[in-house]
Parts: structure tokens; sequence; C-alpha cells
């Protein structure tokens, strides 16, 4: 209720802020007007009182000033209209958290604050402020005072959840969508539209909580982490971000002077205590201030227990209360924790369960739907006072009036949810026994594995996925485990709760092609499996999904081992029909393996393997498994250079997909997108740029509306979409080389410039997605160097062009070796390159390099011995040579067709 009559009263506030503008506004013009209209008519007196009389002169003059008045109404802000677009914006209101009655002090820290974020008068443009310290300091309070006490100097007041990069992304977004930005299918264009809506709307506050600079590597430093952080912050506009963090170092070129919050000093603590117990025995309150060490966390759990208990600082209660204390041998706000848990315990043991509960997941955003919604999993005394909600409310209320938790949202405008500080989840684990440690850890790993979607790879899951992995990552990260068979724990009765929940999330990351972190969950299940939870069945299911993340990841030796152990397991169950569909998709997985090192005779032999499983089961499976291994077979034949047997596949993996149910499911449309990519690649391999351009594009429509431009897959459309960009408008520049007509040739230009501005326009999101990506999947970034070292050949900065090519080749011999048909790719790019650049020589060479590589791996009518040859033709010096090379090109090329005709 105070928030909400705070919130009102600040709304109000800003109301009359903004009615005292528009009047100040409306006086001045209809003064500057006053002023025009007593000019004009003295002026229309002097110029008519001699030429004309009476009534005619006044008639005229009333007339004038009508006029004026009109135009000086007009020209005044209406109730619906303002003066300018900031006050016109829908600005949505601040959503900070409540501010504590109890503040005191900081006004060293707060003066920092304020002259980082408001230099002075002159100074435009966006302010950074950095504000960290160890955990329970007091630094999200901080910048809650902060931030309530500047509500009117802001237009924008926004707090965001910054634990985790995804998290905070997902609050940006909600921002958007508040101020009324439409929703796109990529996150980067939202954001960009966001940067600019803060740009023209001025004197706004963003209040970065919590940011821990996630997901980097082990060994970068404080700076690398703030990279991942930049792409979330605005670049520009006038306003202000103030970031509250642990991290002490890496801020310097965000913000050169951070401000570091320490314990309070002696007189800010007894001012606190005196506030917030009642009492003015300063000296009783000073020896608790010095026996907690004056931490403004173990303050506020003090303060919090004196008034729960009714204790008087004067009377020999409290004298017992700092002897307990005394006794105390963990850290200061420890001793506190200790004390108000169980007093809670013996009020009410339901809210220690809570409490307990809660150490396990994440430490802020646990949804109180969910808890209500898979209440059915959780232990007989939690799940009993959840059937009454008045009940379980109460039970919140009185941790939060101990200071042990949070809540958020009203239940109207924001979802309710519950929070708790990671120095008391932290405190609360270390004092479980084993036996409390197994049931609530398992009571959390059931929670969230009951909440988390049956089937995470499916595009509508995304969101409710996305908005579960801190609570996956919460419980996964040290759960209590055992096989417990005595009926009373928790573990007990869903041993492999922990399992499917880890499969689960690893195959909601690798959908989203977070391959390394899917790996890991994998990786997880795999060992607690092998230590007996769940089925044989089930391990290898584990094994092949290891063996399809270190595929993707192109750590080829791994991969094969781990889809050797599945198929090894299946072997052992020949006649269990259970393992046949792991077998087919062990026999895919080895298709795939074979085919990155070129042994397509072999790859296709599984793959048959695989085709004759699905075909004896008929539609007794989901034929769209089926449809995947015909367009698997597709690829082994288009990388062989059999183009024409790659349509046929991709053509029947479309009939499948099209008779095996609704043609209007977002999978099956994402699937017949992919189709069309694969062919859009063939009709480029065989010089059909026109179909090319037409299948990608197509295809490129359909992956950005379903799955987001920053989605792996719709770069790698996007990648191969640009390249034949490239290609036509290096096709129009040389045709208009060739053309007599100056209007021609001025067109064939223009044509040339907009196919190249158009791959730039794909490739750059492209580079940006894959350059962040490049640590653990080199290779997929290479892939993408390719293009842009073609590109800046076609646009003329061969030097740029040669050093990309050159770090492309680089990567692709660490990762396969220098004979792997990757490298021979790209020096059949780097060729004309050089011969460019006037190296005709150095040209040849690498181009005969490429060639041997070719015919080694691939075979002597490979379609990528077409460039080659072209490319060796435009080197060789003697015409005789030429013709010869230039004739194996085109005869290689006419055997793309079979029967048909190249277009």
């Amino acid at each position: 209720m105070s928030a909400l009559l705070s919130g009102l009263v600040v709304d109000a506030r800003k109301r009359i802020v903004l009615t005292r503008k528009r009047l100040t506004v409306t006086m001045k013009r209809l003064a500057a007007g006053a002023t025009a209209l007593s000019g004009v008519a003295v002026a229309l007196v002097a110029l008519f009182k001699d030429k004309t009389t009476g009534p005619v002169m006044w008639g005229l003059v009333g007339f004038v000033v009508l006029v004026m008045v009109s135009l000086v109404v007009m020209a005044a802000p209406s109730p619906g209209r303002t003066t300018g677009d900031t006050a016109s914006a829908a600005f949505p209101p601040n959503n900070l958290p409540f501010r504590s009655r109890y503040f005191v002090g900081r006004t060293q820290e707060m003066a920092r604050i304020e002259r980082t974020l408001s230099p002075g008068k002159g100074t435009k443009g966006r302010r950074v402020c950095v504000l960290h310290g160890t955990g329970g300091i007091g630094k999200s309070q901080l910048a809650t005072v902060y931030a309530h006490d500047k509500l009117e100097e802001h237009s924008l007041t926004r707090w965001l959840n910054a634990t985790s990069s995804d998290r905070l992304l997902c609050d940006l977004l909600e921002l958007a969508a508040l101020i009324g930005i439409a929703y796109h299918e990529s996150k980067t264009v939202v954001l960009s539209r966001l940067w600019s809506w803060l740009r023209d709307h001025p004197d706004w506050l963003l209040v970065y909580d919590n940011v821990q600079l996630d997901g980097a590597e082990a060994d970068s430093g404080p700076i690398d982490r703030l990279q991942r952080l930049q792409p979330l912050l605005p670049p520009e506009g006038v306003g202000k971000v103030l970031i509250t963090t642990q991290q002490r170092e890496g801020w310097t070129g965000l913000c050169p002077d951070p401000v570091e919050l320490t314990v309070y000093a002696e007189a800010e603590g007894i001012e606190f205590l005196r506030l917030r117990t009642g009492s003015a025995a300063d000296e009783r309150l000073a020896r608790l201030g010095r026996l907690l060490g004056w931490q403004p966390l173990a303050l506020e759990q003090a303060g919090a227990y004196i008034e729960q208990a009714e204790i008087s600082v004067e009377s020999e209660d409290f004298e017992d209360y700092l002897q307990r204390l005394s006794e105390q041998t963990a850290d200061s706000d420890a001793k506190t924790f200790e004390l108000a848990i169980e007093r809670i315990g013996r009020q009410s043991p339901a809210a220690e369960d809570l409490l307990r509960l809660c150490s396990f997941l994440a430490s802020e955003d646990v949804p109180r739907t969910t808890l209500f919604r898979y209440r059915s999993v959780l232990p007989d005394r939690l799940r009993l006072v959840m059937e009454d909600q008045l009940a379980f409310t109460r039970l919140v209320l009185k941790l939060v009036q101990h200071s042990l938790m949070t809540r958020h949202g009203d239940g109207r405008t924001e979802p309710v949810t519950y929070g708790i500080h990671p120095r008391v989840q932290i405190f609360i684990r270390s004092r479980l026994t084993g036996h409390e440690r197994l049931e609530w850890s398992q009571a959390a790993v059931r929670l969230i594995e009951a909440a988390f979607p049956l089937a995470p790879e499916q595009l509508d899951s995304r969101l409710a996925c996305e908005r579960l992995m801190p609570h996956v990552d919460a419980v996964t990260a040290e759960p209590a485990w055992a096989d417990d068979n005595d009926g009373e724990l928790g573990a007990a009765r869903d041993p492999e709760g922990l399992v499917r929940l880890l499969h689960r999330a690893g195959s909601y990351q690798s959908h989203r092609c977070d391959w390394k972190s899917a790996l890991a969950f994998f990786a997880r299940e795999v060992e607690l499996r092998g230590l007996g939870t769940g089925s044989e069945h089930s391990l290898a299911t584990a094994h092949l999904a290891i063996a399809r993340q270190h595929y993707l990841l192109a750590r080829l030796d791994p991969a094969e081992a781990a889809c050797g152990r599945a198929l090894a397991l299946c072997d052992a169950h020949k006649d269990d029909d259970a393992f046949q569909q792991v077998r087919a998709q062990c026999c895919r997985q080895f298709g795939g393996i074979l085919r990155e090192r070129n042994r397509f005779r072999e790859a296709g032999g599984y793959l048959e393997a695989a085709l004759r499983i699905y075909e004896h089961q008929g539609s007794g499976w989901e034929v769209s498994d089926w449809a995947v291994t015909e367009q698997e077979a597709g690829m082994i034949h288009r990388n062989a250079g059999r183009l024409t047997a790659a349509l046929d596949c991709y053509r029947r993996a479309g009939e499948l997909i099209s008779s095996g149910g609704s043609t209007g499911l977002e999978e099956n449309v994402v699937f017949r997108a992919a189709l069309r990519r694969d062919v859009g690649i063939v009709a480029q391999d065989r010089g059909d740029l026109d179909t090319a351009q037409t299948e990608l594009t197509a295809a490129h429509a359909v992956f950005r509306s379903k799955r987001g431009e920053e989605d792996f897959e719709t770069a790698q459309v996007a990648k191969f979409l640009a390249d034949v960009e490239r290609r036509k408008g290096q096709q129009c520049r040389a045709a208009s080389r060739q053309a007599r007509s100056p209007l021609r040739k001025r067109g064939l230009r223009a044509k040339a410039q907009a196919h190249l501005a158009r791959a730039h326009e794909l490739l750059g999101p492209v580079l940006t997605l894959l350059g962040e990506r490049r640590a653990t999947e080199a290779h997929t970034y290479a892939a993408c160097l390719n293009k842009l070292g073609s590109l800046q050949w076609a646009e003329g900065h061969l030097n740029k062009a040669i050093d990309t090519l050159r770090e492309a080749e680089a990567i692709y011999v660490t990762a396969y070796g220098p004979d792997h048909h990757y490298r021979a790719k790209t020096l059949c790019r780097l060729g004309p390159v050089l011969r460019a650049a006037g190296y005709r020589t150095r040209a040849e060479q690498e181009l005969r390099t490429a060639e041997g590589i070719f015919v080694t791996s691939l075979g002597e009518e490979h379609p990528s011995l077409v460039a080659v040859y072209a490319f060796l033709a435009d080197c060789a010096t003697d015409p005789v040579r030429a013709a010869d090379l230039r004739a194996r090109a085109d005869r290689i090329h006419r055997s793309l067709w079979d029967n048909s005709s190249p277009s």
C-alpha cells in the first residue's frame, strides 16, 4: 500500500511539474502575442487614420486582432498536446524497490554519486557511475535511495536486474515494450530502437543492479568481462546509468572513479540502530554495532530481530541477546542470521522450510505462481501451508519483517516474486544437516524440473526456459545427491529428477546453439547416469547428446568416441525396439562426423542404415526424424559434389514433412525453410545465382521471423545470402565493363553497388554474432571470414581481404589440419585477391595447393574445382594453358547439371 501511495504521489508531482511547464509556455506565447497585437493595432491606426474614418477603420483593426488571437490560441499547447517530444512520450512508472524507512548516512558516497552523474552545467551525454562493495554492504539500498530522491529530476527511472546477461536483456526488452516500441523478432533491433528512444528523450536514469559480468572465460580479465556488458548499455543520450556490483576492478573505461561502499562509520551505525530499534541508549547500541563490525546487513538483521522479538534495548533481554551473539563464532551477519532463523523456526517451521527451499534456487525472481502451481512436489509441511494462500502470505510477511526475504510485485500490474540475499542463502545451506540438505536440494530440483518445459527445443518454449535458466543453474550447481530408499527424503520420490532436468536444460542450450553450455549439462547427466541413475537407454541418449555437441564444436575425435559409446549400448540391446531410434540417431551422427572427415562413402553408408531403420518403422515414429535424415544425406551428397542426388534428398525430405502432419507447425515451417536454404546453396554451387538468391532470401525471412536475427541458424543463412549478393555484384560490375551504352553502364554499376551494400548489411550482424562465439567456435567464424574476405576483394580493399583470408586459413589449419578441404576453399578465395594485388606467382601457388587438396580429398570432378581452374586460367600466361584450364572448369560445371542445362 505504501509503495502504491508513493507512486501516486510521485505521479501527481510529475503532473504538477508538467502542468506548470505548459502554463509557463502558454503565458509566454500569450504575452508575445499581446505585444504583437499592440504593435499591429498601433501601426494600423497610424496607417489608416488619415484614409479611413469611423466604423471602417475600427472594423479593419478588429478583424486583424481576431486573426492574431486565433493564431496565438492555435499555437498554445492543448491538454492533449505538449510542448516537446519528451513530454509527449509514454513514460512508464518507476519500478524501484521500496525505500527503507531506516536508511541513514552515506552522505559522502551519495555526494560522489551525485558528482559523477551530475557533474555540472554544460555537461551532456551519458553519465555512468559504478557503486561497488562486498555482499551485504548496502549497495542496492543506496542506489534505491538515490533513485527515489531524484525521481522528479528524471523523465524515466527504471530498475534493471543485472545478475546475468540474459536476465538484464529480459528487463531491457520489457522496458522497450512499456514505452511502446513495437515487437521485432530481432532482440538487437529492439535494443537499437530502445537506445534511439533514450537518445531522443533526455533525463533518464537506469539502475543496473548487481552486475556480475557473467559468462566470461575463466582466464579472462575484468576488462574482457566488461565487454559483455557494453552491448547492454545505452551508447548515447542525455541520461544516467548507476551500476551496483561486487566487482572491484575493470571499470576504468566506463567509470574512471568508481564509488566504493564499506561498513558504516560508528556514528552512522548508531544512528541506524536508533532508528531501527527506537532506542536512544547509544552506548548499548554501540556495543551491538561493534560486535557486528558495523556491517549493514548484520545490523539490519539485528534490528529486525529486536523489533520482532519485542526486545527493549534497555532491558536484560538485550544483554542476553548480546551474550548469545558473542557466543557465535561466525561472521557478523551470520551471527544475526542464526538467531533470526532460530526464532522463525520456533514460531513457524514452514517459514524456515521456505527459506531452505529458496536457498537452493536463484537469489532473485522466485515466481509465486511456480511455487503454487507445482507445490505437489514439495515436502509435506511446506506443501500443506501452501494449500491456504492467506496462511502462506502471512508466512512470507514474517520472513520479510525479519529481513530474511524480499517480495516484489503487487500481483496485478506485476507478477509476485520472492528474493533472498545470497549471503542468507549461503548461511542457510551451511547449517543444514546431510539429511536436510538432501531433502531441500532435491525439493528445489523437483520444483524446477516440474516447471521446466517438457519440449525445450520447441520455439514456443523459449521464453519459459529463459526465465527458469537462472534457477536451473542454481539447483544444479551443488546438489546433494544420494540413492535413498527410506521413503522419507524427497530424492527417493523421484531419483531421476536431476538427470531429467540436466538433459532438458542441455537440449534448450543446444537449441539456442550454445553448444558449450549444452555440453556441460549433458556431461553431468552422463556422470550421474553412469552411477546407475536411470536406464541404459537414457545413458545412450546422453552419450549421443554429448557427441552432437562435440561435433558442432568441431571436436571430431571426442564426438566419434561419444557416439561410439552410444552405439555400443544400442548393440547390447539389438532386440529392444526402444534402442532402434537411438541407433538411427547414432548412425546419423556418425555420418555427419565422417562427412567432416571427407569420408563420404562411409558417411553415406551410415545414413543409408539410418534410413532403413526409419523405413522399417514407418509411421510408428516421428516422421520429422526421417525427414532430417534425408536432409543430412543430401548434405553428404552436396559435399561430395553430387548435386542432383542432393536435390533428390531434399525433395524427399520435403515430401515426408508435408505428409507427416500439420504443415503449419512452427518447427515444420522452419524445417522447410532449412530445405530452401540447402537448395539455395546447391544453386550457388552450380552458379545459378538467381535461384540461390530467391531460395536463400525466402529461407532467411522465415528464420528471422521464427528464430530471431541473433539465432545461429539465421546467421548461417544470412552468411550464404551475403555471398550470393557479393557474387551478383561482381557479375554486374564485370558486365558494366563490357557495356557500350553509358546509360546501361551506369545502371549496372548502380546494381553492383546495391548488391554489395546488401551483402554488407547481411554480413555485419553475422560477424558480430560469430565473433562473440569465436573462443569456442572458431571454425564457424572462419567461414564468415571467408565471405568477408571475398566481399572486401569485391570492394577493392585488397590488403584487408588478404589479411582476412589468411586469418581464416590459420583457423582451419588449427582446427582440421593443413590438408582439409575447408582450407582449400579459403585458398581458392585468396588466389584471385593475390592476383588482383599484383602477386601473380603467389596466387598461382595458392591455387595449385587448393587444387591438390581438392583432388586428393574430394576427387577430380568435384564442383569446388570449377572456381580453382577458372582462377588458374586468369593467372596463366600461356593462352593454350589458359584455354585448357577453362575447358576443365566448363566440363565440371556442365556435369553438375547431369542431363539438365545450366541457367
